[in-house]
């Protein structure tokens, strides 16, 4: 098979730590074409599955490759941000924001500093908050509306 396996964190032993150094290295030392693939056969997917992990190396070099795609991506910046919102990947960045390496810590502050706290990346989940509660409104309010 010339594609990447989507599902590589799933496998047990050193080879989610190996596939997720092969990754990193690629978005550090590849082609914005090859970056591009990586994204493609879900690669973000993955690496944000892999934040969970214990080993602060491998969270470290995972960071790094996601910082790297967002960096590299430029026009695609957005869907990869959706990306890791949509898969849990943003929420797992939150959280180690307090973890106790420094280093991750940093990485982890500097994604969402950079890429998740845009005026247009908050635009648009604040669309998307209105949206929910306008619509929760609706359904609460009694025909007829309110009497007070």
């Amino acid at each position: 098979s010339s594609g990447i396996n989507a599902e590589w964190p799933l496998r047990p032993g050193n080879t989610q730590k190996e596939a997720a150094w092969s990754v990193s290295n690629m978005t550090v030392n590849g082609t914005p074409e090859q970056i591009k693939y990586l994204i493609e056969q879900q690669a973000v997917r993955s690496m944000c599955a892999l934040l969970g992990v214990r080993d602060p190396t491998i969270v470290q070099v995972l960071l790094d490759g996601l910082n790297n795609m967002l960096e590299t991506s430029k026009d695609e910046c957005e869907d990869i941000c959706r990306m890791i919102e949509d898969c849990g990947g943003l929420d797992r960045i939150e959280e180690l924001q307090k973890h106790q390496n420094k280093q991750i810590y940093k990485l982890a502050f500097d994604i969402i500093d950079k890429f998740f706290s845009s005026e247009d990346y908050l635009e648009n989940e604040d669309e998307n908050f209105n949206f929910q509660i306008n619509s929760t409104e609706q359904q609460l309010a009694p025909e007829g509306g309110f009497n007070f």
